[in-house]
């Protein structure tokens, strides 16, 4: 984050949880800029309105459990981290939700201000590079595609040299060409050419 202040929404409906939770976060110097809400609702709204940089989601809320909960936020907000934090029985069930989304997993009770600050920044880094991959991806496969689009036969006037779209439309090839692709055309003479209008001027 470089210095910025994080911005961190936990979603936990047990008071003393909370409590704690937020105690923890003083101690680590990370309670800057904290919403809490106690209901999944609540909390993907708490998200939008905080534009937070990290979620700590329990897995058990009055409106949502387990799986559905990761899949809620993870599915509305899919570029946020988001670390789940489980009882001690559901431990497995945390291990589970990294496969759902989930950056990472805490499992109440086993853990302090140095563990809890030390997985949001990695959540954070881990959610970041991810996005990087993905964004680079999506860009790659843009560019194939715009590729694509120029390959195979391109029927061309013999004469006129106009390219024949897909509609049955009769366009300049440069038209086509800039249409199609990133490139862009300047125009000039080529030797011959060059002589031969000089050659007409005269």
């Amino acid at each position: 984050m470089n210095g910025e202040k994080i911005h961190i929404v936990l979603i936990e409906d047990e008071p003393v949880s909370a409590k704690i939770t937020l105690r923890m976060l003083k101690e680590a110097g990370l309670d800057s800029a904290v919403t809490v809400r106690d209901t999944l609702e609540a909390g993907l709204k708490g998200i939008e309105e905080a534009g937070a940089h990290v979620v700590l989601l329990d897995l058990s809320l009055p409106d949502s459990q387990g799986t559905a909960t990761v899949n809620a936020v993870c599915g509305r907000f899919p570029k946020l981290p988001v670390v789940v934090m489980t009882g001690t029985d559901d431990e497995a069930l945390g291990l589970e939700e990294l496969k759902h989304g989930a950056q990472d997993y805490l499992v109440k009770g086993q853990f302090g201000h140095r563990e809890l600050k030390r997985t949001i920044s990695y959540a954070i880094e881990r959610k970041e590079l991810l996005n990087e991959k993905e964004d680079l991806i999506l860009k790659l496969q843009e560019a194939l595609h715009r590729v694509k689009r120029l390959t195979g036969l391109l029927p061309t006037c013999a004469d006129c040299r106009k390219v024949r779209t897909p509609k049955g439309d009769w366009v300049q090839m440069e038209s086509y060409i800039s249409e199609h692709s990133e490139a862009l055309f300047t125009h000039g003479f080529c030797d011959n050419c060059y002589e031969k209008r000089l050659k007409e001027i005269h």
